[in-house]
């Protein structure tokens, strides 16, 4: 039987919600143990791997928060203590997704030099500094973000605020501007958010109402939690059920691919738009262990990916230890793409 240490705040993630999952982990071999991180960890273990969502404690521990910071330092304590343990997944890989304008430096180049039609829409980090010597203007021009464009939080993931968001539509609403803040140009989509949510290899997708169409024609600025929008949102009301674009399942594989062989993560989610003007598929958000709502057998797919990760953990030599990812497809395997709506429509494909 294998051991498995969970952590998610409950609090603040009502999903996924492993306590209910205790029954399908253990048929798969695997004791699912809720982690006490007030605690160190070693009188818990041991463990074979550790599962966390501490996305919210990594952004106060990174504000000066004293308790969030012994928390994420007993189960690194823990992995440092036990190298064999895996960790799902790294804190130093989960840190820059924290940031959004660190998240898109990241994957911008990668995306737009795949030759798959992909991009990261225009962004600009401004700061309170700009803000208050008037640069504001000049740094949007200069990053290329054009009329209308969104304002979403630094922090990307982990506190209230994270979604919490503005449009501005001309120079007169640059004067409602929060800082800091990360300015993104609005593409317009057809009103419809295409959530990819990823599982080791496995994505699926799961499609939200989104924003409107929308044009620079100085209009106030709009305030909106991003959160919760719905198709009944006035903000929403574009939305097309016949002849809008719909994502390509190969670019979506391949955009689940060229991100996460930069971030290094094994779950994590990506929002992805597509242009209704020419189809190019943009990516406007990455998460870490996002809620994976909507997702069929979320805890079987999820039991399934660490057993296999624990399954191909090998002693080369001495304390020297290498892990694999059995679940990575190789060149002729096939592998399986799930696109979820209120029915969940399962499409396969051959990899390439």
């Amino acid at each position: 039987m294998k051991r498995v240490g969970y952590w998610i705040d409950v609090k603040r993630n009502k999903v996924p919600n492993l306590k209910d999952q205790k029954e399908t982990f253990r048929n798969a071999g695997i004791e699912l143990v809720r982690l006490d991180i007030d605690q160190p960890l070693t009188e818990q273990g041991p463990f074979d791997l550790i599962l966390h969502k501490c996305n919210g404690l990594l952004v106060a521990a990174e504000a000066g928060d004293s308790t969030a910071e012994r928390q994420i330092n007993n189960i690194k304590d823990y992995i440092k203590e036990n190298p064999s343990c895996i960790l799902v997944d790294k804190f130093e890989h989960i840190q820059p997704l924290l940031n959004r304008h660190y998240q898109y430096q990241l994957v911008h180049d990668p995306l737009l030099n795949s030759g798959y039609n992909v991009f990261v829409p225009s962004f600009v980090n401004l700061t309170t500094a700009d803000k208050e010597s008037n640069m504001l203007v000049q740094k949007l021009r200069e990053a290329n973000v054009t009329y209308p464009f969104v304002c979403k939080p630094i922090v990307a993931q982990g506190n209230d605020d994270s979604h919490l968001m503005s449009i501005i539509f001309d120079e007169n609403g640059v004067k409602d501007i929060k800082t800091p803040c990360v300015a993104q140009s609005f593409i317009n989509h057809d009103s419809v958010l295409y959530k990819v949510y990823i599982v080791g290899d496995k994505p699926f997708i799961v499609e939200k109402p989104s924003v409107k169409n929308l044009s620079a024609t100085g209009q106030d600025t709009i305030k909106f939690d991003a959160s919760k929008l719905t198709r009944l949102n006035s903000l929403t009301t574009g939305w097309v059920e016949d002849g809008r674009a719909t994502p390509d399942q190969d670019r979506i594989k391949e955009i689940c691919l060229i991100i996460q062989e930069q971030i290094k993560m094994d779950l994590f989610g990506i929002d992805v738009i597509v242009d209704c003007e020419n189809g190019r598929h943009a990516v406007i958000d990455i998460n870490a262990f996002p809620g994976y709502e909507s997702v069929n057998n979320f805890g079987e797919v999820l039991c399934n990916h660490l057993m296999n990760l624990m399954s191909c953990v090998e002693t080369v030599s001495g304390d020297t230890i290498q892990y694999y990812d059995a679940e990575k497809a190789g060149p002729n395997e096939t592998t399986s793409i799930q696109l979820c709506n209120e029915h969940c429509m399962v499409h396969t494909y051959q990899s390439i």
